[in-house]
């Protein structure tokens, strides 16, 4: 008679580390996203155009590395 594995200890803490990374990176990124929606507005305030582009810019990527992250996610999810 064998034992059952109740728990597969290898996936379980692969399972964490990607977890952890995602959590944290997605969170990172967002940030930058919030930091720079925030610049341009006060660049814009400010009438200085070209950095309020780049920071409308970073604001506007990170937005949509966080969408991807977020059907990344999704997808993962649901095949399996």
């Amino acid at each position: 008679m064998s034992l059952a594995t109740v728990v597969e200890t290898k996936e379980l803490i692969q399972t964490v580390i990607f977890a952890l990374v995602a959590g944290i990176g997605v969170t990172a990124i967002f940030s930058v996203g919030i930091w720079g929606a925030a610049r341009f507005v006060d660049l814009s305030q400010e009438d200085r155009r070209a950095a309020a582009l780049a920071a409308g810019v970073a604001a506007a990527v990170a937005l949509l590395v966080v969408m991807a992250a977020i059907v990344v996610g999704v997808i993962v999810m649901t095949s399996k």
